[in-house]
């Protein structure tokens, strides 16, 4: 993984994922990880961290898993089309592990799978489809800036 763009991708591009808290811990061609500590921020009020948390969790790791490129200081994009979500177990604490795998891409299109696991739990799973857009659709992306 080059060094150079998953600094730049953990140096938080936007608010929202300040939000998440998370940090890209693994990137290569077709796969992404990424962990959030449990945070205050991050539950509802029955105590358990949001499932909106969790999609957006696996909707990021998913993003990132079709979009990583080779030279340093570029940056491919997306955009989600649909990201089906399944939960499976609640989460109070700890670390929350997002990982996703591109399936199959198209010109513009790809496809990708991702899970949640906390603990060594599994916490969700999804299915999402994404649109690259930017300049994504190409290996080599287009510079950050």
């Amino acid at each position: 993984m080059s060094d150079v763009n998953r600094q730049t991708e953990n140096e938080g591009l936007s608010g929202f994922r300040d939000v998440l808290g998370f940090s890209l811990v693994e990137w290569r061609q077709g796969y992404a990880v990424i962990e959030a500590p449990v945070s205050s921020q991050h539950m509802n009020r029955n105590g358990y961290v949001h499932g909106g948390v969790v999609s957006s969790l696996l909707d990021c790791a998913a993003g990132l898993a079709g979009t990583y490129c080779e030279i340093d200081g570029h940056i491919r994009r997306c955009s989600t089309i649909s990201l089906n979500t399944q939960f499976m177990a609640p989460v109070q604490s700890g670390v929350m592990v997002a990982s996703a795998r591109q399936l199959s891409r198209g010109r513009k299109i790809f496809f990708v799978e991702a899970s949640v696991t906390c603990d060594g739990v599994l916490v969700a799973t999804a299915q999402g489809s994404f649109r690259y857009i930017l300049g994504g659709e190409h290996s080599q992306g287009v510079p950050a800036q």
